[in-house]
């Protein structure tokens, strides 16, 4: 919805084409400017009102909380990380002498760490006896950003929600959100908080600002300056990294895994926000910068402002009605083959929810559903399944319209947007929790007193997996080495789409 003519419709409508030639699901766009929204859409199902998945977008929330520390006297940014946690067994090592508050909020531990590393358990334990790595130096890494959000929680005694109620949700009017922990209570600080875009840019906003907002000091206005300028110099000149934000000539970002991004430019006095679904997140970036970017230097025309009005309405999923009766066998209860629970259990136990974009994998069932039952009157097909002690209910609408259903997966609430139609004599459904950015593409397919169930998402976990398994300081730099590693992972991560049978006894 523009707000504010002198905003090109042109450039908006060109920056949407072009994240489509890059295999980008945009679910949300959000631009202020001068301090006052200009520009919001959402695709949907997604909607202004719903939290989204930030992934990575949550180090920079966690940045802003380590400024309040700061700012309060809880610790400085020169404290040792290993005087700060003597309650931990420490790996023995002389580096622990330069590594402190500054280092893990630079990404320069210099630790060891592995991108699917469980999170679950007490992650400061695991962090104190990682080895130290040989090739010292900024690396992106998770454990880094979880320490400064465990110094947080020592230190005030509560834990990053409690904390930043309120010092900065309350006085941002952003309601209280949902943080994935681990075993012990600590909110996972490189990932797992979800808050809806509008939130995230006021906070946004807040830091161009100095700190400010309606006139209130909010976030300190040293950790404004300080958190979003280099810290850390790349190659390229001026780009670096700052207090858990990303710099590149002038425009600092937010960003988080499969395409998040928040970014302030401060040639046009401008936030952009927006949330989506990739693989490859570097279109998304280059997008804003190359082509959004020129939104604000022209006029918007009326035919402009059609196209886009046209192209956001057609863009809309399109949703499928059932034109044939199911036979859907009710009141019977199916469970999970021995073979099939062992197979599709090989990497991550098959879940509504992918583990793809549970990347904390912090309190998830450990086990695959192992039964399920249908229900099904004349317009919607209702599937339901038990993920350990949780039950989950999918309302898929069979008429053109799809049905929201609501469960929680320990502890994490979920909305479930669904709809279902047949093919092939197959039942297909197309399933979003859309508080994730999730598309699950569920076949049903009955047979006797059996059925095989076969679960396919966007984004594609083989081909997550696949991406940051080969990536530099994963695997050795060699191309024997990189095509064994692939092939042998693409191979195991297969057996998570393939369909799992289960028989009614």
């Amino acid at each position: 919805m523009l707000t504010k003519s002198k905003l090109s419709s042109q450039w908006i409508y060109k920056y949407y084409k072009e994240l489509e030639g890059y295999n980008v699901e945009n679910h949300g766009l959000l631009i202020m400017q001068n301090g006052e929204t200009v520009y919001e859409e959402y695709n949907y199902p997604y909607s202004a009102d719903m939290p989204h998945t930030l992934f990575s977008v949550t180090k920079s929330v966690v940045s802003t909380a380590v400024g309040f520390a700061i700012d309060e006297g809880l610790f400085s940014l020169d404290d040792k990380i290993i005087d700060l946690f003597p309650e931990y067994k420490a790996c023995e090592s002389d580096e622990w002498e330069n590594l402190t508050v500054r280092s893990v909020l630079t990404m320069s531990s210099n630790k060891k760490f592995s991108f699917l590393q469980d999170m679950t358990g007490n992650y400061m334990e695991m962090f104190m006896k990682a080895q130290f790595r040989k090739d010292k130096g900024f690396l992106y890494s998770n454990n880094d950003a979880h320490v400064a959000a465990a110094l947080v929680h020592k230190f005030s005694g509560q834990n990053l929600i409690d904390y930043l109620t309120p010092r900065l949700f309350k006085p941002l009017g952003i309601d209280i959100p949902n943080w994935e922990t681990n075993g012990i209570g600590e909110c996972i600080g490189g990932t797992g908080c979800y808050l809806k875009l509008s939130d995230l840019a006021r906070l946004c906003q807040c830091y161009a600002d100095g700190g400010k907002y309606n006139g209130q000091q909010i976030i300190p206005e040293f950790w404004t300056r300080e958190a979003t300028k280099i810290q850390v110099p790349f190659e390229k000149e001026n780009e670096g990294y700052g207090y858990l934000f990303w710099i590149k000539k002038d425009v600092f970002f937010m960003t988080g895994m499969f395409g998040q991004i928040i970014c302030y430019m401060p040639q046009y006095n401008a936030v952009v926000a927006t949330m989506n679904c990739c693989i490859d997140e570097g279109g998304n970036e280059r997008a804003i910068i190359n082509t959004l970017s020129k939104a604000f230097e022209e006029e918007s025309t009326e035919e402009w402002d059609v196209k886009l009005r046209d192209y956001l309405e057609n863009r809309r999923l399109k949703v499928k009605k059932c034109e044939e009766a199911l036979n859907v066998p009710v009141n019977k209860t199916f469970y999970m083959t021995g073979f099939s629970n062992k197979l599709s259990a090989l990497m991550f136990p098959a879940s509504i929810i992918p583990r793809s974009l549970t990347a904390s994998f912090a309190k998830r069932p450990k086990t695959n559903f192992n039964q399920a039952s249908f229900e099904l009157t004349d317009d919607v097909l209702t599937v339901k399944w038990m993920e350990e002690e949780d039950e989950v209910i999918i309302n898929c609408g069979l008429d053109g319209e799809p049905r929201m259903s609501e469960c929680q997966i320990k502890g994490y609430f979920y909305k479930i947007w669904a709809f279902a139609y047949t093919e092939n004599g197959k039942i297909k459904a197309v399933v979003k929790p859309i508080n994730t950015l999730s598309t699950q593409y569920i076949t049903f397919d009955f047979s006797g007193n059996t059925v095989k169930i076969q679960i396919k998402g966007t984004p594609s976990f083989p081909e997550f997996i696949l991406k940051n398994a080969t990536s530099p300081g994963f695997v050795r730099n060699n191309k024997v080495i990189k095509a064994i590693v692939t092939r042998v992972v693409g191979a195991l991560v297969s057996t998570t789409e393939m369909p799992m049978r289960f028989k009614c006894k």
